[in-house]
């Protein structure tokens, strides 16, 4: 029998690590891409609520900074000449607009509320989401509100918009989007923040936590346990993100010390908060009591706040904290959007 020599030996291992390394390699690759969505029947049905006489669709690729992002711009037929219009801030992780989650969130409480107005709409994906360029894994906060704020500067020179009624609305994260950008840019006329956190990044993310153990049965001090080795493992995965920057575990340290505090305390344009009082991440006692907080109990005339009833995160009507999915949308909710813009003069 042949004796293997080191020479063969070396060049074998060094023929595994390279293979290691290469899936690795690509492992990453993969990981810090931004996502896909595929086909569904939710975007099918997207498009056939913007297939209408009653609108004119423009689809659009808006400059921000060094890319390009796709977007829908939505107007209403006839009315006035110059339309006031709101942009639309979606939640986190890999979403399109025309996907909103596998719901009708945008024809109900966007398009169904605005346009009948006569107030246009624009949708924009995210870096990397659809056919926008780049990645929103690559950002922080402030990088998606940049983005926005290029919407809003579009939306100025656009031949039919009243570009001094140039609005936002926000879902979730995009809740912190929309009052980080009215904070900054006086010439946003207004922002609507649904479902959005006025806690902390931190808090939040442990409000959720907490609700979630609940919903699985767990009490006491297992209760506790649980939710105590999440918040750990959220911020173990920030501190790997500062040294291995890639997919999401770059994205968690760059908002992960994010407070609205100093951004509310700013906003000088009408804004309303809504929270829902069955909302398993967003809880509506916790952020109301930050928001009582941050204003000393003696909120500016300009911020409004409203609790919906049985409202969940998704914006559906339960009576149990614990299913979010599959319920009816709410009307109430649809009723305060309307009351409020109605008393702001749209």
């Amino acid at each position: 029998m042949k004796r293997i020599n080191k020479k063969t030996i070396l060049r074998c291992a060094m023929a595994v690590l390279i293979v290691a390394v290469g899936i690795l390699a690509y492992e990453a690759y993969q990981f810090d891409q931004p996502g896909e969505v595929p086909p569904s029947q939710a975007a099918r049905d997207w498009e056939a609520s913007v297939t209408s006489p009653d609108i004119q669709r423009e689809h659009v690729l808006i400059p921000s900074g060094d890319v390009k992002l796709e977007a829908d711009l939505l107007i209403p037929t006839g009315g006035k000449e110059k339309k006031p219009a709101v942009i639309f801030s979606p939640v986190s992780g890999p979403n399109t607009y025309q996907d909103y989650l596998g719901t009708k969130i945008p024809q109900k409480y966007v398009q169904d509320v605005f346009l009948s107005r006569d107030m246009a709409v624009l949708y924009v994906n995210k870096r990397g989401m659809g056919e926008s360029e780049g990645n929103w894994k690559h950002q922080d906060f402030q990088g998606r509100a940049d983005d926005l704020y290029a919407a809003v500067q579009f939306l100025k020179e656009h031949k039919s918009m009243d570009p001094s009624n140039l609005g936002v609305i926000g879902h979730s994260q995009g809740g912190w989007i929309v009052t980080l950008t009215a904070s900054q840019h006086e010439d946003v006329a207004f922002f609507i923040s649904l479902a959005g956190p006025t806690t902390t990044v931190w808090e939040q993310s442990e409000n959720a936590d907490e609700n979630r153990y609940r919903c699985q049965g767990f009490t006491g001090e297992e209760f506790k346990r649980k939710v105590a080795g999440a918040v750990k493992q959220f911020r173990l995965a920030a501190s790997i993100g500062k040294f291995l920057p890639v997919g999401e575990l770059g994205f968690y340290p760059r908002i992960i010390d994010y407070d609205p505090r100093d951004v509310l305390v700013k906003i000088k344009s009408p804004g309303l908060f809504v929270f829902g009082d069955k909302d398993a991440l967003v809880p509506a006692d916790q952020n109301m009591e930050r928001f009582n907080e941050i204003f000393n109990n003696d909120p500016p005339d300009n911020l409004k706040t409203a609790v919906i009833p049985n409202l969940t995160h998704l914006l559906r009507i339960t009576d149990d904290l614990c299913k979010q999915l599959s319920q009816p949308f709410s009307d109430e909710l649809v009723q305060a959007l309307q009351d409020w813009l109605t008393e702001k003069g749209y």
